[in-house]
């Protein structure tokens, strides 16, 4: 039989010594790890209340400040006289809150953080774009000195901010973007835009000239379009309008209206042009107890609009007072868009009972008039009814013929003449020869001005409709002929 070998076994002490002997190879290897790594030094905290303050000065010590933005442009803006004015330009109308956030900044500047050493030589300053072409502006004070910023790129940081550095100095910082911002401009972003938001309320005419000339006219909040013929305006039209008109604003400043640039941007002869005539008014101001601390009235006035060419797709040149400015789509392209149809309503007359005084229904060579009076109207405790504005109300009287006749029955028939709708156009250059109206309605209004709608034969199922002299559509037959007074 084959002898067995046996396993040689290690002693206990003899495991316990390989242990230690691996341990410690360990713990050696680490530290020859360590002590060749190159040391991390750990930033030193600033304190919370550390500042890096670039400029403090006196506003009165400013003299002027040049700017030259990123495009190489330069513009030069001075103090004169407690006032600022730009260099050259004694005309231009300075926005002061822009020129204030300027100045601000050229006599109180307070860096966000300490970014380190500039780097030695204008390339390497390039690459944070603080190179020579970075834009900057040089203020002078009134020491003789002068300081100059250079404004650099996007630095990266958890809070956005800019790199922007001092020329002669050694550091460069970091600033909220919107320093930047307040110099890297265009000299006509400084210009001054008037506020043009009026409240629609004060509307009394809208005149659109040009193409697709038409105008709209209001008499105590009823809203008609007068021109090119008296028609019904479509209300819900009309409030759009008038919702856009109280959120008009001017974009930019582009230039004074010289002969020239007129005809640069499309308004030598503008392909529209629109009047608003504002009525009289009066600008209060009140306390804190709402106690009447002054009042200045405003008179009646007319606010002109000319439209010019579009810019790219996003906007369009307007002329307003003399000077030239853009205008995006989303303020004032609906100047430009609205159409003379669209605010025409689908009910050609839509005469509001309080605004008539006489109707007159001509059929088949007879003749009916309806007089229409009102009277204050009368509670039961005999004290008159007033709406929740404390204006009189009024009951509404119908006359046929000097005889009072039933007002709700009137009042509902009239509403259904008022909503007769035309259910299509009718062909071009259709006419009809007068005396064979079928019927016409002839409306007097308060004040004197008459309104006319009259149906002529169509076809088998249609009459032809004409509004105050114009024909516009066709209607069903069964339809106007159910209206009977």
């Amino acid at each position: 039989m084959q002898p067995i070998r046996k396993k040689n076994k290690l002693s206990q002490r003899t495991r316990l010594l390989m242990v230690a002997a691996a341990a410690v190879l360990i713990i050696v290897t680490v530290i020859l790890l360590i002590q060749n790594k190159p040391r991390l030094v750990p930033p030193v905290p600033q304190s919370s209340d550390t500042t890096y303050e670039l400029i403090n000065r006196q506003e009165e010590e400013l003299l002027s400040f040049q700017v030259t933005n990123a495009k190489g442009d330069q513009f030069t803006i001075k103090r004169m006289d407690d006032k600022y004015v730009l260099d050259g330009f004694p005309d231009f109308q300075l926005d002061d809150t822009q020129v204030r956030m300027m100045v601000k900044d050229l006599t109180l500047l307070i860096a966000s953080d300490l970014s380190g050493d500039a780097p030695e030589g204008e390339n390497s300053l390039a690459i944070l774009g603080l190179g020579q072409d970075a834009p900057r502006v040089t203020a002078h004070y009134r020491d003789q000195t002068q300081t100059t910023l250079r404004f650099g790129f996007n630095a990266r940081t958890e809070i956005p901010s800019d790199f922007i550095m001092i020329e002669g100095d050694s550091k460069i910082y970091t600033t909220s973007p919107e320093t930047r911002d307040h110099f890297d401009r265009d000299v006509s972003t400084l210009h001054h835009i008037p506020a043009i938001n009026f409240n629609s309320d004060l509307i009394e005419r809208i005149r659109f000239e040009g193409n697709d000339a038409f105008v709209l006219q209001q008499t105590d909040g009823w809203w008609e379009m007068t021109q090119p013929y008296p028609h019904a305006v479509n209300q819900a039209g009309l409030s759009s309008l008038l919702n856009s008109i109280g959120k008009m604003r001017f974009a930019l400043y582009v230039s004074e209206a010289h002969e020239d640039k007129l005809v640069d941007f499309g308004l030598k002869q503008p392909r529209r042009s629109i009047t608003f005539d504002l009525a009289e008014s009066t600008i209060s101001s009140y306390d804190r107890e709402d106690k009447l601390v002054h009042s200045q009235a405003v008179p009646a006035q007319s606010i002109h609009i000319a439209i010019g060419d579009d810019y790219d797709r996003i906007g369009l040149y307007c002329l307003y007072d003399g000077k030239i400015y853009l205008c995006s789509n989303a303020s004032m392209g609906f100047l430009r868009d609205v159409s003379s149809k669209a605010m025409q309503s689908k009910s050609p007359i839509n005469i509001p009972i309080n605004r008539l005084q006489r109707m007159s229904i001509t059929e088949q060579g007879v003749t009916q008039t309806y007089e229409i009076d009102f009277v204050e109207s009368i509670l039961p405790n005999n004290e008159l009814a007033r709406d929740k504005d404390g204006n009189l109300l009024f009951d509404t009287l119908v006359y046929k013929d000097e005889q009072e006749v039933n007002s709700q029955a009137f009042l509902k028939t009239y509403l259904s003449l008022m909503g007769l709708q035309g259910a299509g156009p009718l062909p071009d250059g259709f006419a009809a020869d007068e005396k064979n109206a079928i019927k016409t309605y002839t409306f007097v209004l308060l004040d004197g001005s008459s309104r006319e709608l009259a149906l002529f034969p169509f076809d088998a199922l249609h009459y032809a409709m004409r509004v105050n002299g114009v024909f516009i559509a066709y209607v069903s037959r069964d339809v106007a002929d159910a209206i009977v007074f």
